[in-house]
């Protein structure tokens, strides 16, 4: 190993402990000053290590989370980011963390969050084994202007890393047609059931094919553009997967039972999600995990045992407030939401809806007013806005039927979680990435004291 490897590992390391002292997540600065120091630092320790990476818009935290748990578990230890920070420089961190100065990995396994934008980079510098594509969505439209922007730059990086598998989601056209692209081995996942109750499942209007531009038809659609589709024009057809839930049952809060068809043979297995769109993750993480080699029982235990990362339906309890944070990014996966909160009954009395507009949001707002507020709330309901686009929250929950008596407005944090508190309801907090951070931060100072960065 070169000197200047050791030194990005070194700045890195100091760096990292003494933004912890301070209460600082540590995850993008550390690595961004090792890879000043060492560009290639991310090549450097990626060799030799069995690394899955998993890309994609909506779902990738998640399914991370379950691949990452799963390889604890299985083989005792992985390189893992536990905030989920998934640009160059968080990955940097990850694996500098994971290595000592002068090189030596305390890990065989990287399991490795990618931003779909920066997998055209980290593909060709890891060489994963295995990488999985949960889904492509219109997102962040100030980075990604079409459908296609990311699906292009993931070609680009699996053209540049032809040995790696492609685990692909069949539903998604979009996604599907990385296949179209490259050489590398493909392995598919999908869902072939229903994941919502009948009347509530989310679809776009039409969905047109990214080959002709027709529109497709769907034998069976689960949301949004996700299905069994086919084109009437082109011919673009769904590919069969071989990886697919195929029922869904004993519906709980935080669990279901899937029933799972892999390679032809059923398996019933338990997992700890709910029902609806994380059942995409739980089975693109199956998918990801069997194409590393694990073993079909390892993979199942670990769905079993699955715990969500920071954001994703944590709860707090606010002195005797129940507060769950339900994190969205980009209108289809906040409509899930949505589906989800609606299926559980009632509708809430009681919402916190924060709004920032930071680069990890995507710096327009503009995706909210496609969002179905208007099944969430009506007039009666409760709703703290935040965040620093706050205005554009509020005007969007207005246009959905919340009486403006009925809405009010927070800004500080601290002062939000003191709100919140005083409830005595049971309160969900809908909030972007930026702003669910910065709340969460204020809930663990006097809520629960050791935090998910934790080393």
């Amino acid at each position: 190993m070169s000197l200047r490897t050791s030194a990005a590992i070194a700045a890195c390391k100091v760096t990292h402990k003494v933004m912890r002292m301070l209460g600082r997540t540590a995850r993008a600065l550390p690595g961004m000053i090792a890879l000043v120091i060492d560009p290639k630092v991310i090549d450097e320790l990626s060799r030799g290590h069995k690394t899955i990476t998993i890309t994609g818009t909506n779902g990738k935290t998640t399914t991370t989370h379950i691949v990452q748990q799963a390889v604890i578990n299985t083989y005792g230890t992985a390189a893992y980011d536990p905030s989920s920070t998934n640009l160059e420089q968080g990955i940097a961190t990850t694996l500098c963390l994971d290595s000592s100065v002068g090189g030596k990995r305390k890990s065989d396994w990287a399991v490795i969050e990618c931003d779909e934008g920066s997998s055209k980079t980290i593909l060709p510098a890891m060489h994963p084994q295995v990488m999985v594509v949960t889904n492509l969505y219109r997102d962040q439209v100030d980075r990604y202007t079409s459908w296609t922007t990311a699906r292009d730059y993931i070609i680009k990086a699996a053209q540049s890393s032809p040995e790696t598998t492609l685990v692909l989601n069949a539903d998604c056209q979009v996604t599907a047609s990385i296949a179209d692209a490259v050489d590398n081995k493909v392995i598919w996942f999908g869902v072939e059931c229903p994941v919502y109750d009948e009347g509530i499942a989310d679809f776009d209007e039409s969905v047109t094919c990214v080959e002709c531009g027709a529109e497709l038809t769907f034998t069976h659609r689960t949301f949004a553009h996700l299905g069994n589709y086919t084109c009437p024009s082109c011919g673009r057809t769904h590919h069969e997967p071989s990886i697919a839930c195929t029922k869904i049952e004993n519906q709980r809060e935080k669990s279901c039972t899937l029933t799972l068809r892999i390679d032809g043979e059923e398996h019933v297995v338990e997992a700890n999600i709910r029902a609806g769109y994380d059942v995409y993750n739980a089975v693109a993480a199956v998918a990801g995990l069997l194409a590393t080699g694990m073993p079909k029982d390892d993979v199942f235990r670990a769905l079993g045992r699955f715990t969500h990362a920071a954001h994703r339906f944590e709860v707090f309890d606010l002195d005797g407030t129940r507060t769950r944070l339900l994190l969205m990014k980009n209108t289809a996966g906040c409509n899930q939401l949505i589906n989800m909160v609606v299926s559980e009954g009632n509708l809430p009395n009681h919402l916190v809806c924060l709004l920032g507009a930071e680069i990890m949001d995507g710096i327009t707002t503009d995706w909210i007013q496609d969002v179905r507020w208007e099944k969430l709330c009506n007039a009666d309901t409760q709703v703290i806005v935040g965040g620093p686009k706050y205005e554009d929250m509020r005007d969007r929950l207005l246009r959905a039927g919340v009486a403006p008596e009925n809405i009010r407005v927070q800004t500080d944090y601290a002062a939000l979680v003191n709100d919140i508190a005083a409830i005595k309801e049971p309160v969900n907090v809908i909030a972007n990435c930026s702003t669910i951070e910065a709340l969460r931060l204020e809930l663990v100072k006097k809520y629960q004291p050791v935090d998910y960065w934790s080393e």
